[in-house]
């Protein structure tokens, strides 16, 4: 959902870094424990003095944000009274902007002017970018002190928040993928619903089944399935084996041998050739097809679950991807941090770790929203998120399958990224219009990335 927005502050970066290195504080979370109390403000060779009687200061935080209103009322402003009751020293002031392209520019913005905020909810490349460019601080230096065991995050997540190794971002939620199904159509098909293990071939053959032309008119009313054409590297990772990069922190090569261009003209035939998947003209505007009982399937995450929720009209679940060469799914989600210019970092840890370290109000009350796939192990085996008392007759554990594969980082770590993307988009976007094949469009694609990735060594 973030795929193609996830990275426009990465290229800008370079440029902050520089600034950020002459503006900002140096980094107080060092990688032995700090003090429980404020450092003092001048230098002395002898231990301060008690005090455990002296009132804790007044902080105020800023947490910038990127949410809608649901969570904002649902989750944020009970998150905040609460901590806030807890610790009455700290007031937690939210600066919110529901776009993701206007939140990664002002926060590129603040973090160069030196205005930087306390905590941010960066996506998962733009996390990675900050943390290399020291905007950040490692949260595994604070975990370590405070004893906690961050093994109690998924570790397919846990690694899309490592630089150099050692972890900057706490992890909220895994952004997995699955096959939304409505069950109304495959039973008067009389399909029965895949399980783990069923195959592409077999997604193919049931989206077959499911369109239909209701009318008899000659134009096709209902649609075996619908998929963002975003998610190709997902699929394409599952029917090849391997990543569309050698390595997506350091990209030199892009990745297309004979299994990954079939993958992608496989997707293309969907709407091309196939036609169970509506091409643009197709769509009619309606930005959800699922949603709207135009499509049988769906591939999609848990961030749709709210709006499906809403469905009246017929009754829905969820099941696994299909297995290619490995039953896989994507991590790519969102994760709470610390910015290197926050004045009060203690006081930030404690409140990222009460919105999402373990057993955190934060997750809880997401979960209640049914609004993610949360990162922490625990949370994933629970009723809160596999029985919750608003959505019964849906099987989340589809949400988790492939989970010991995660196909992470599929979008390259890389300062050009958006020269990337654009590339990707003008090829591909052929093939899914039906203007050219995948092995054309790769091969006009592969020379482009190829020049984009020597740009920088």
């Amino acid at each position: 959902m973030k795929h193609l927005t996830a990275l426009r502050i990465v290229g800008a970066l370079a440029l902050a870094a520089l600034i950020i290195t002459a503006c900002a504080a140096p980094a107080p979370a060092p990688t032995t424990a700090p003090a429980p109390a404020p450092a003092p403000t001048t230098a002395s060779s002898a231990p301060a003095a008690p005090t455990a009687a002296a009132p804790a200061k007044q902080v105020t935080l800023r947490w910038f944000m990127r949410w809608d209103q649901a969570r904002l009322d649902g989750v944020a402003k009970p998150v905040i009274a609460a901590f806030e009751k807890e610790n009455p020293n700290i007031k937690i002031e939210i600066e919110n902007i529901g776009s993701g392209t206007e939140y990664w520019i002002k926060l590129q913005t603040m973090i160069a002017g030196g205005t930087a905020p306390d905590v941010i909810y960066p996506a998962t490349h733009n996390a990675y970018a900050l943390a290399a460019n020291g905007a950040l601080l490692f949260v595994e230096d604070f975990a370590k002190r405070d004893k906690i065991d961050l093994v109690k995050y998924e570790p397919g997540v846990l690694d899309l928040y490592k630089y150099n190794n050692k972890v900057h971002c706490l992890p909220l939620d895994t952004a997995a993928v699955a096959v939304f199904v409505n069950k109304n159509m495959f039973e008067a098909a009389n399909i029965p619903l895949p399980k783990v293990g069923w195959t592409w071939d077999d997604y193919l053959a049931i989206a077959k089944k499911l369109t239909k032309d209701t009318n008899n008119d000659g134009k096709t009313d209902v649609f075996g399935t619908d998929v963002w054409t975003s998610y190709w590297p997902v699929i394409v990772w599952s029917m090849s084996g391997h990543n569309t990069f050698d390595d997506p922190r350091k990209p030199t090569k892009f990745l297309m041998d004979d299994d990954a261009v079939n993958a992608i003209q496989w997707l293309g035939d969907l709407i091309n050739k196939h036609h169970v998947m509506p091409s643009t003209a197709e769509r009619a505007n309606i930005s959800d097809m699922f949603l709207a009982g135009k499509a049988g399937m769906q591939i999609i995450g848990h961030w749709r679950v709210p709006q499906y929720m809403t469905i009246k009209d017929f009754k829905w679940d969820i099941v696994p991807l299909p297995k290619g060469k490995a039953q896989v799914n994507r991590a790519d989600g969102s994760c709470f941090a610390i910015t290197a210019q926050s004045k009060n970092p203690e006081e930030a840890w404690k409140f990222i770790k009460f919105l999402s370290g373990p057993d955190s109000m934060g997750v809880g009350l997401l979960l209640d929203l049914q609004q993610m796939t949360p990162a922490l192990i625990d949370y994933q085996k629970s009723d809160r998120f596999l029985k919750p008392a608003k959505l019964t007759g849906v099987d989340k554990t589809g949400l988790l399958a492939g989970k010991e594969n995660l196909f992470t980082m599929y979008d390259p770590i890389h300062p050009l990224y958006d020269e990337i993307a654009t590339a990707e988009n003008a090829e591909l976007g052929e093939v899914w219009n039906g203007k050219a094949t995948a092995k054309e469009a790769i091969a006009r694609l592969l020379p482009k990335i190829e020049a984009i990735l020597k740009k920088v060594k």
